[in-house]
């Protein structure tokens, strides 16, 4: 609108994707497996045949893909194309991408989704369940003793040197004594299939693993778009990983019903999505590091209320900026002072910093020692061969085979930094050997191995391609391991690739486990057990099918400690209130600036009227033209610059606010957003009824601050063109009456009333001063 009221928003920068974020494993290798002596040149060998995941060696589908491969013979590739057009839309309309920070813009992407599932018998996955749980055991067990004992250093297991190179090592940690011993409390565990079919670990990632959202997301897609198939299939529910998710989150410390809250570097992270995605799911706050403050070694989140002490933070922050007084001093993204509050006992950080030590590359080859060490156990998933360039001789056969082998960091992510022998120049190669020679300990090579590959809906058909898993662990306080039957399936989408990183071009498919305890009969649709499977299948669809979540109650965060949550008042944090005012004030200016811009077109305004406008609202143009003149450089200004403006700051305060906006209101703005960018802001203003509706229809907190905004837009228009503001002042004060009962809102209560009386410009003032006071200082 005008140049005099702008948002006064501090917006965090975020950092770089790093594994805490991100969290993409390094599951590009090639297509051979390496079988030679470290210390001798390995044979060329033939080119082994990946995997089917579908199909056994005479081309039959598995039993327990039966279902999908019948479909799959009965349709063609138009309508599986046209199935993932619309599963596209659907994550387009829902806001699902992320961020590539490799590009100079940092574009947002969609993540591409294959709407062929990838099938896991029951009886396999048990397997995969019972090895997660072994290994994600013990390297809870060697954090702790790592920052205790250090009983496997002292033993030689694990060589100290390892240990303190890591980059992730916090010598904070030592000797802390945590109320629950856990350090990694959600864990992704990076598998693959090899040409055998045995599912070996690619990596652990123990520190903020991402893609739960996204796994959540191709569940809801697949059982909207082959819901038929759903019914006929009896898939193992994922639904409740939220509710398993939040328990685990409770379990870390012996606070009865703990206040949870999830510590976001904000919008501009890659993985932001999930992190509201999760907020609301769980019920609890989505908080940036300016909504907490450290007092008396205790963290508390200031809200419209007044302060609310915090018990577990889920943090999706690298260890580096959680703390500005204890790690990167210039961080802007943490809590000055939480590893204070936290070496006190009064708050929870999960998962715990420090633990990025034991998803280190170069500590993974260790890890079934670790298993055996603690647990006295041989381990169930195996490791693939790693070569540690830091040994001079396995340094030697790595040189001598860089064009057969993949070469990582081992604080490498999302696929960058590496080589990929088999399919890089030699020029690559050899700028590689020197980034190797200069700093060995930095990295690890691994044999080649061919992923499995899955059926994947392509222009011309369905071809393989390439594929990883990610079960997502929850490790609770009691020591219980719990897993949700599925995971993250990551495709490589290109032929002949097997880079399956999102940051790398790859996509995601749905993981289904399927229950195969009466599939190994010859006839299974014929069968009486047929109609048994049916039974159980129902059961199944009614427990774990999504029901329609919008036609309940909305969810929104509240304060934990009451016995009933219909006592629990909303917490909405004193930024997010913040950013539902711009949102309201941002919506009325775009009503406003359409209704000009109709004004202009139909020739309604008269040109003192239009110079009223351009004086009053800063609208770049010539007062002293003629008014035709003036009527195109006003509309030129609207077209190009102020309302693409308006619009891109309606989304960014959409985002900030997603962690108390229903998803419904959410996808409603984000269309806004794609009919701005296809240049049809008429239509995107026409979508803002919609908007303005469903923000009705939220929270009556939510609601009151939105509408303070847009009444606060009105207000302030009618004082800078001075017209009659009587009306949209007693509008005004009715929600200002509906403010929380505190001293400090009270006071506008007496500056509107101060306001109505005098009509002067000052004590409108007054009222926008001690508006923005209190959001930036609290209550």
């Amino acid at each position: 609108m005008n140049k005099k009221s702008t948002q006064s928003q501090s917006q965090s920068q975020s950092v770089t994707d790093s594994k805490n974020n991100q969290q993409q494993s390094q599951a590009t290798i090639t297509t051979t497996k390496i079988n030679a002596a470290k210390d001798s040149a390995p044979h060329p060998r033939k080119k082994l045949e990946s995997f089917d995941e579908l199909k056994i060696a005479d081309g039959q589908y598995r039993p327990v893909a039966k279902a999908v491969g019948d479909w799959l013979d009965n349709i063609n590739s138009d309508a599986l194309n046209h199935l993932n057009e619309q599963a596209e839309n659907i994550f387009y309309r829902k806001g699902v991408t992320f961020t590539v920070y490799s590009d100079a813009k940092n574009i947002e992407r969609m993540i591409p989704f294959d709407i062929i599932p990838r099938i896991i018998a029951a009886s396999e996955w048990q397997l995969i369940e019972k090895g997660c749980k072994q290994r994600i055991t013990a390297l809870n067990a060697f954090l702790h003793d790592i920052y205790h004992d250090q009983a496997i250093m002292k033993a030689g297991v694990v060589p100290a040197s390892y240990v303190y190179a890591s980059g992730c090592y916090e010598p904070w940690m030592m000797g802390i004594e945590l109320d629950k011993p856990i350090y990694s409390h959600i864990s992704g565990i990076d598998l693959i299939r090899d040409e055998t079919g045995t599912f070996c670990v690619l990596e652990d990632n123990l520190r903020t693993p991402s893609g739960v959202s996204y796994m959540l997301e191709s569940r809801n897609i697949s059982e909207t778009l082959l819901s038929d198939m759903f019914t006929k299939t009896p898939i193992l529910g994922i639904s409740d990983y939220p509710n398993r998710l939040k328990k685990c989150l409770a379990s870390s410390t012996s606070k009865y019903d703990p206040q949870i809250v999830i510590l976001t570097p904000g919008r501009f992270n890659s993985a932001y999505y999930e992190h509201a995605f999760l907020a609301h799911e769980m019920n609890v706050p989505l908080v940036h590091g300016y909504d907490l403050v450290v007092e008396d070694s205790k963290v508390y989140m200031q809200g419209i209320r007044g302060k609310v002490q915090v018990d577990v933070i889920y943090r999706r922050i690298d260890d580096p900026y959680i703390d500005p007084l204890a790690f990167q001093s210039n961080s802007i993204l943490g809590v000055s002072g939480l590893m204070s509050a936290y070496r006190a006992g009064n708050v929870v950080i999960v998962n715990a910093p420090g633990t990025g030590v034991a998803d280190d590359k170069s500590l993974y080859p260790f890890v079934p020692d670790m298993i055996k060490f603690y647990l006295g156990e041989e381990a169930i998933l195996p490791n693939i061969e790693t070569y540690q360039c830091r040994k001079p001789d396995e340094l030697k056969y790595v040189l001598d085979n860089l064009d057969k082998l993949v070469v990582k960091e081992t604080q490498g992510s999302g696929g960058y930094g590496m080589l990929i022998g088999p399919t890089s120049s030699k020029e690559e190669i050899e700028d590689y050997r020197l980034r190797l020679l200069e700093n060995p300990s930095g990295f690890i090579a691994q044999p080649t191995i061919s992923l499995s590959t899955n059926p994947t809906a392509v222009s011309d058909g369905v071809a393989p391609r390439h594929i990883d898993l990610r079960p997502f662990v929850l490790s609770h306080g009691d020591g219980s391991v719990d897993i949700v039957p599925g995971g993250l399936t990551r495709v490589a989408m290109v032929e002949g690739s097997l880079v399956v990183n999102s940051s790398q071009g790859g996509g995601i498919k749905d993981t289904w486990v399927i229950d195969d305890t009466d599939l190994n009969q010859s006839n299974v649709d014929a069968s009486p057990a047929s109609n048994r499977q049916a039974g159980k299948t129902n059961k199944l669809l009614e427990k774990n099918t999504t029901s329609h979540p919008e036609y309940y109650d909305r969810l929104q965060p509240i304060e934990a400690g009451y016995d009933h949550l219909d006592d629990a008042p909303m917490i909405l944090l004193l930024s997010t209130a913040s950013h539902l005012i711009w949102l309201g004030r941002y919506g009325e200016r775009l009503y406003y600036y359409d209704s000009i811009m109709k004004q202009l077109i139909k020739g309604d305004l008269e040109k003192s009227q239009v110079q009223h406008l351009v004086s009053c609202l800063g609208f770049k143009a010539d007062v002293e033209a003629p008014l035709k003149t003036m009527k195109a450089q006003i509309m030129t200004n609207l077209e190009q610059e102020i309302i693409p403006n308006v619009v891109q700051s309606i989304e960014a305060n959409v985002q900030e606010a997603k962690g108390v906006l229903g998803k419904d209101t959410a996808e409603l703005y984000n269309l806004i957003k794609r009919l701005s960018s296809a240049g049809t802001y008429r239509a995107a203003t026409l979508q803002l009824y919609a908007c303005n509706a469903a923000m009705k229809q939220e929270h009556s907190t939510v609601t009151c601050f939105w509408q303070l905004g847009r009444h606060f837009e009105q207000l302030e228009r009618a004082v800078l063109l001075d017209e009659n503001s009587m009306e949209v002042s007693l509008q005004f004060k009715h929600w200002i009456n509906e403010l929380p009962e505190n001293t400090r809102w009270r006071e506008l209560i007496r500056l509107t009333n101060q306001m109505i009386k005098s009509k002067r410009f000052s004590d409108f003032n007054l009222i926008s001063k001690e508006f923005n006071l209190i959001l930036r200082q609290g209550v």
